[in-house]
């Protein structure tokens, strides 16, 4: 049904410190045509402190090169965005902090936002030769570990274990289609932090977001008719 085609994937995380539950995670996907839309909600709380981080990524659905990325952090009242946006017939990337901290630089390679990324180890086949993802800053290097089963909320499944450096984080992406994404693990101050999928389940949309509403202040003008 077309109807089910374009829903959103709902994966809801819990993320644990130690073993002890810190914040939830939830990570929705959406194709529209050749574009897949993702959003990311991170809460924390407890031993890391008490933040919201939602990231908004449009990338190319084939490709997986991204086309615009949003972070906006929300940590003791203030408020923090980070906003990118690719733009291949500028050739130019953009980015800004906020009003009057703004940079840009050549658009040379195919660039993934952190989002993307994710993404596009869902659609990965194993391969024992390293892949080397392009990013702003510093490049990703994806290492493949082989397949191992994990006792998940949903039940045993099995899982295709993925590396990445720098930052020696862990990705196991479900054997199985649609190829969730079943457990990130890294080390946060030599401390295991880990976000496992508890939920899978869809929305017919988007949440609307505080940015994409009209900012009061400013009228739309309207065309008038012609008699």
């Amino acid at each position: 049904m077309v109807a089910s085609a374009m829903a959103v994937e709902v994966c809801s995380y819990r993320i644990s410190l130690r073993g002890t539950p810190v914040g939830t995670h939830v990570l929705r996907t959406e194709h529209r045509g050749q574009i897949t839309q993702l959003e990311g909600r991170l809460m924390l709380q407890g031993g890391l402190g008490q933040l919201t981080t939602t990231q908004v990524s449009r990338v190319q659905r084939r490709h997986h090169v991204s086309l615009g990325f949003r972070e906006d952090t929300e940590r003791r009242g203030e408020n923090r965005v980070y906003d990118v946006v690719f733009d291949v017939t500028q050739g130019l990337v953009r980015a800004s902090r906020g009003s009057g901290d703004e940079a840009s630089v050549p658009y040379i390679r195919p660039y993934r936002d952190p989002l993307g990324l994710l993404n596009e180890l869902r659609s990965l086949a194993p391969s024992d030769e390293p892949l080397r993802i392009p990013m702003l800053g510093k490049d990703v290097t994806v290492l493949y570990l082989g397949t191992t089963e994990l006792d998940t909320a949903l039940g045993k499944r099995r899982a295709h274990a993925y590396r990445l450096h720098p930052g020696n984080a862990y990705v196991y992406v479900e054997v199985d289609e649609p190829h969730a994404i079943l457990q990130m693990s890294q080390r946060v101050e030599g401390q295991p932090l880990d976000a496992l999928l508890v939920k899978v389940a869809q929305e017919d949309a988007m949440p609307v977001r505080e940015s994409d509403r009209p900012r009061q202040g400013k009228r739309r003008r309207r065309r008038r008719r012609r008699r």
